[in-house]
Order: structure tokens, then sequence, then C-alpha cells
């Protein structure tokens, strides 16, 4: 009987301890800073690790800079973090200094490392700096 209540005790504590070590997704602020390129040229930021199969989970992008002028617009998405960096949401144009801006991404997002993808919102030979925040999922 005793051994039971310790067997009991020991099993109680190692099921609290793994859903305490439970990682939690929340809306947070990744930096990221990059050149926007040229010409269309895709640019990815490092790799996060998007946990969840909810495609309601959303992914968020804050662009507060960009060295092209205060107020002008990126496109960003959502990409795989592989060598295709295949894309996993819609495109989205960002105005500098709008605040966070929240989207849905496909199926194919689910439970795998992913990126923040961006580009010239039009065709110009110029590069620029653009920096902000962004979060693979934010529930």
């Amino acid at each position: 009987m005793k051994k039971r209540i310790v067997m009991a005790a020991l099993a109680a504590t190692m099921l609290i301890g793994m859903n305490a070590s439970q990682a939690f997704a929340s809306d947070d602020n990744i930096p990221y800073s990059f050149k926007i390129k040229a010409n269309y040229a895709n640019t990815y930021s490092d790799e996060e690790y998007r946990q969840t199969t909810n495609t309601q989970n959303k992914w968020k992008v804050n662009m507060t800079y960009s060295e092209e002028g205060k107020g002008t617009i990126t496109t960003y998405w959502l990409a795989a973090y592989n060598s295709n960096h295949d894309r996993v949401s819609a495109t989205h144009d960002i105005k500098e200094g709008t605040g966070d801006h929240y989207y849905s991404a496909f199926s194919s997002a689910s439970q795998r490392d992913v990126c923040l993808g961006a580009e010239n919102n039009n065709n110009s030979s110029s590069t620029y700096t653009v920096s902000g925040y962004w979060d693979e999922e934010t529930d």
C-alpha cells in the first residue's frame, strides 16, 4: 500500500512538471531588420517554430521603420523556413508606422519552422532597410 502511494505521488509530480514545462503561444514582439531588395526580390527573417494547427491563430507584423520613408508600404507574408521559402499565408501590404497587423495562415504553416517574408510593394531599382516586430502565432 505504501509503495502504491509513493508511486502515485511520483506520477502526479511528473504530470504536473510536464504540464508546467509546456510552451504556450503568446503575442510576442520578435524584432526584425533587413534590406528590401530591388525589383521584387524577396527577403526573409530568421525562423520561428509555429506550433499551432489552428489557421485562425494569427501571425503578426508591425513595420516600425522604413528607410524608404515615413508612411511607405512593404509587402509581407509568412513563409516556410525551407530552401524554397514556400508561402504559407496570403501577402499583405503594410504601411510603415501603422501598428500591429494580424493575419491568418494557411494549414501548410502548421507545426513547422516559418519566417517572415518581405518585398517591395512596387517594382523599383532601389533597396532600403525596414525593421519592426513580428510573431509567428499570437494565441
